[in-house]
């Protein structure tokens, strides 16, 4: 009877300890949380203090408009002059020489609703590699 007792307390038990598992998992949950706010990506905007926007003054010279029609689709208006169908590296030679010739021109991009916000992204580093310091955003589609 004895030995039957003795082997039952010497059974294994194939019971997986869960506790060392939880504590790793909380461990990297901990991690991933205190890390996640410093992993951001980010563009600087200078967001005006004024509370109500400013329409471009009549008196003033027409500012260039940067319309995006659709994907790749880019036109130039000035005035009572546009440019359309322009390829991307026509839209930077056409900035670069508005630039050049009035340092203080106002440049603006305008979108199409249906235009994915990328093209509207695009339209801006090409305005940017063209040398514009500062772009507008036209608050009604065109």
């Amino acid at each position: 009877m004895a030995r039957a007792r003795g082997r039952g307390r010497r059974e294994l038990k194939s019971e997986i300890n869960i506790v060392p598992l939880l504590d790793v998992l909380l461990v990297l949950l901990l991690i991933f949380m205190a890390t996640a706010p410093i992993i951001t990506q980010s563009v600087e905007v200078d967001l005006p203090d004024a509370t109500e926007s400013q329409a471009v003054k009549s008196n003033d010279e027409p500012p260039v408009i940067v319309e995006v029609s659709g994907v790749g689709q880019y036109s130039i208006k000035v005035g009572q002059e546009t440019l359309s169908q322009l390829p991307p590296e026509q839209v930077i030679a056409e900035a670069k020489r508005r630039l050049e010739a009035n340092e203080k021109a106002v440049f603006l991009i305008g979108g199409a609703k249906d235009v994915p916000y990328d093209e509207i992204i695009k339209a801006l580093n090409l305005l940017h590699s063209a040398g514009v310091k500062s772009v507008g955003l036209m608050t009604k589609p065109i």
